[in-house]
């Protein structure tokens, strides 16, 4: 019996003053609370540094994957970094959109 492949997958890199996480695949019920940890990890692997989540690669996004980025946000900022979404496109972006959270994960700056 095989293993399925993981519903979503990341890579952390830390470049220009940014610790920059890379997701691709699915972002919903099944993976929010990974995404949480990986999220937080970053953050805290990295202090100071902002934290950008690079959804090039995201296919899928839900209600649940949504209340996880806004909940990472509301974290980040309570400790004094900024964290957004980039790269939003395709289905991803118009779910933000319709949810009406773009510009709360997307369009303000990292501080």
């Amino acid at each position: 019996m095989s293993v399925p492949p993981p519903q979503l997958s990341h890579h952390v890199l830390a470049t220009g003053g940014v610790v920059r996480v890379a997701l691709a695949g699915e972002v919903d019920l099944a993976v929010a609370d990974d995404l949480l940890g990986w999220l937080a990890t970053a953050a805290a692997e990295h202090p100071g540094l902002a934290v950008e989540v690079d959804m090039t690669e995201v296919t899928f996004i839900d209600s649940s994957g949504i209340r996880a980025f806004v909940r990472a946000r509301n974290d980040a900022v309570s400790a004094g970094r900024g964290l957004r979404l980039v790269n939003t496109a395709g289905m991803a972006l118009r779910v933000l959109q319709v949810a009406g959270v773009y510009a709360h994960l997307c369009g303000e700056p990292l501080s």
